[in-house]
């Protein structure tokens, strides 16, 4: 477990789904992610290629969610092979070692939660001896988000998120 300021990261129960989901559909609705609305459900939140997840808690209530994803396995998505090909050049290391973070969403209410979430997942990565990674949509907030944390750009991606298509920004966590 992790705590700063009030905020406490667990590992994510099934549970905690059904108090995630309206927090990320005020996120879809005013930070506009997940992109897709129909995106908005407990199993986009639990994928099949997550390799852990963890909500933040503050006051004993959920605020927070954030997940670490495999890459895509090769030959499924050009975009999805591309991205991976250009995290496993800018870290060095292969797709395997690879973390994707991913499904990072507050409400709102904990200044810092986000970052509290975003700090556990990449220790959590580095200690499985995984290269945390990321790809974010061009114009959403997030991006400066990430950038302001340190995370360094590497390139894009096309992406297909349903009905859009987006070059997605691929980014790489600081070197600690």
């Amino acid at each position: 477990m992790f705590a700063a300021s009030g905020i406490h990261v667990r590992p994510r129960r099934d549970g905690d789904l059904s108090a995630l989901l309206p927090i990320l559909q005020r996120s879809h609705v005013t930070q506009q992610y997940p992109v897709r609305a129909a995106a908005v459900r407990a199993d986009w939140l639990a994928a099949p290629n997550e390799l852990a997840a963890w909500v933040a808690e503050h006051d004993d209530a959920v605020v927070g969610h954030i997940a670490l994803h495999q890459t895509a396995s090769a030959g499924q998505d050009p975009g999805a092979d591309d991205a991976s090909a250009q995290w496993q050049r800018a870290t060095g290391v292969a797709a395997d070692r690879l973390a994707v973070v991913s499904r990072l969403v507050t409400d709102g209410s904990v200044p810092g939660s986000g970052t509290t979430l975003l700090v556990h997942a990449m220790n959590a990565a580095r200690d499985a001896g995984r290269a945390p990674v990321l790809l974010v949509d061009p114009s959403s907030a997030a991006l400066g988000f990430y950038r302001r944390r340190g995370w360094h750009r590497i390139g894009t991606a096309a992406q297909q998120w349903g009905e859009y298509r987006v070059d997605a920004v691929l980014m790489v966590a600081p070197v600690r």
